[in-house]
This record gives C-alpha cells, structure tokens and sequence, in this order.
C-alpha cells in the first residue's frame, strides 16, 4: 500500500482477523500491493472483517481491487463482513452499495 494507508492485521476475540484500515488508501498500483495482503488472509483459514471507519480516502482504482477480492471470498465460500462509518458521507456512498456483498452482520459504525 502507499505509505499514507497502513493495513492492520489483529485476530480478535472471536477468532476473526481484523483487518483495519487507515490513512489514505491512493496507491497507484493497489493490485501489486494488495494481492499479497489478500492471499496472506486467504492462508489464514479464517473468518475475515474489514473495518474501514478510520479510512480518510480510497482511491477508485483501490476499492476496484477490494471489491474484486469480496467478490472471491463469496465465490470461496470464505465468510467476511465489513465495517465503514456511515456518519461520513463519502464512506456512506463508497461502501454502502457494497453491502450485499458481505455477511448479515451489523456492517456500520453509528456515530458518536
């Protein structure tokens, strides 16, 4: 990823990995840096979930890619779910179409 996003990898107590994302999410080659990232989660065997509320900016050609891999996951049969702050309307319009994509679980952060 391009120095301004970091990717953290946490498992929680659920026995989930947590993949939380911040910064800036601009790279200009995100399949090269994300496709590594992914196939690491891919490895893990384990129920994945995507938090995207401290995110400042993901770049089209960025989420292109993220929803390409959500698209494998479903395919795989790997369960996922995702988290966005929908109090910040650029998040709202980005990833609330992409709903459909992951498990029923609550997929948004209400404001505080």
């Amino acid at each position: 990823m391009s120095s301004q996003a970091d990717l953290d990898l946490q498992i929680d107590l659920t026995g989930a990995v947590l993949v939380k994302w911040t910064g800036s999410a601009n790279d200009r080659q995100p399949a090269a840096a994300l496709n590594p990232v992914f196939e690491r989660l891919l490895s893990m065997g384990r129920y994945l979930r995507f938090d995207f509320s401290e995110l400042e900016h993901i770049s089209s050609t960025t989420l292109v890619v993220v929803l390409r891999f959500f698209k494998k996951l479903n395919a795989m049969g790997v369960g996922f779910d995702f988290r966005y702050d929908q109090s910040v309307s650029w998040q709202r319009m980005m990833f609330s179409p992409v709903s459909a994509l992951a498990a029923p679980p609550a997929m948004l952060l209400s404001a505080a």
